[in-house]
């Protein structure tokens, strides 16, 4: 299937959307980084655990992508604190988990340890940023109501 980026991408969908990256691949985050900036996202990075519930705390991002393979630190952990956080501000803050392969198995202990979506690394930008886009609009259906 392929996903239409039109109506999704639009800029002003995706303007000031504040993307929290969190992963230890440091070349991954500097490459995703500039490419989620030229659609106008603000974009913060954390390579551990505990630096990202910091920035997620301070900074409260729209969406968090989350890297749940890490040598040093398991990306389910953070979203089990991240979850536990936004239950407690009522909130709840979509979340992609970023992995190398994904296998079933894997998108539903995803899902089950509270992600929105699972997600293999390298993405394909236009179709991420739609996906993006997508969840931009079903956190908050009315943008310019307010």
């Amino acid at each position: 299937m392929h996903i239409n980026n039109r109506f999704p991408t639009h800029p002003s969908l995706l303007e000031g959307l504040r993307v929290l990256l969190v992963d230890n691949d440091v070349n991954f985050c500097n490459s995703l980084t500039p490419m989620l900036q030229s659609y106008g996202m603000k974009v913060r990075t954390a390579f551990l655990g505990e630096q990202a519930l910091e920035i997620f705390v301070q900074w409260q991002p729209d969406i968090l992508l989350n890297g749940i393979s890490s040598p040093k630190e398991d990306g389910y952990a953070l979203i089990h604190q991240v979850r536990t956080l936004t239950g407690e501000r009522g909130k709840v803050v979509p979340a992609i988990a970023l992995t190398g392969t994904v296998t079933e198995d894997m998108y539903q202990h995803a899902l089950l340890a509270g992600f929105s979506l699972c997600v293999a690394k390298p993405v394909v930008i236009d179709d991420f940023v739609a996906v993006l886009g997508i969840l931009a609009i079903t956190k908050n259906p009315h943008p310019h109501a307010n």
